[in-house]
């Protein structure tokens, strides 16, 4: 099987922060893998496909956060034991320049081979 994707996504775990569309709560979780166009999550809450959800992203060993608008492209259940948990999958529909290139540099030193 193929990959379709232009932009190679990272296992690494970024901060996700966004607020639950319900109760306005701040919602956290961690990536599961993250690439210059989108990522995924794991999460409790129930979202929409289709829904926009702004994010507040916290790369490992930087001092900054990274604002963007994102859409929901994906939602899978991923247990139905106790609460439901699901899978996130976004796709970036607006990152500032410098943030995106921030989060270039940073997907840059992890995709490169090690030695």
């Amino acid at each position: 099987m193929q990959e379709g994707r232009r932009h190679i996504r990272i296992g690494t775990p970024v901060l996700v922060e966004f607020p639950n569309p319900a109760t306005m709560k701040t919602e956290r979780s961690f990536s599961q893998d993250v690439s210059e166009t989108g990522m995924r999550f794991p999460t409790a809450v129930a979202l929409q496909v289709g829904q926009e959800l702004p994010l507040a992203l916290e790369l490992p060993f930087h001092n900054s956060t990274l604002h963007a608008t994102s859409e929901i492209v994906w939602l899978r259940e991923v247990s139905r034991h106790g609460t439901p948990q699901y899978e996130v999958g976004v796709r970036f529909r607006w990152l500032d320049d410098p943030d995106r290139q921030r989060l270039t540099r940073y997907l840059t030193v992890f995709a490169r081979p090690r030695l």
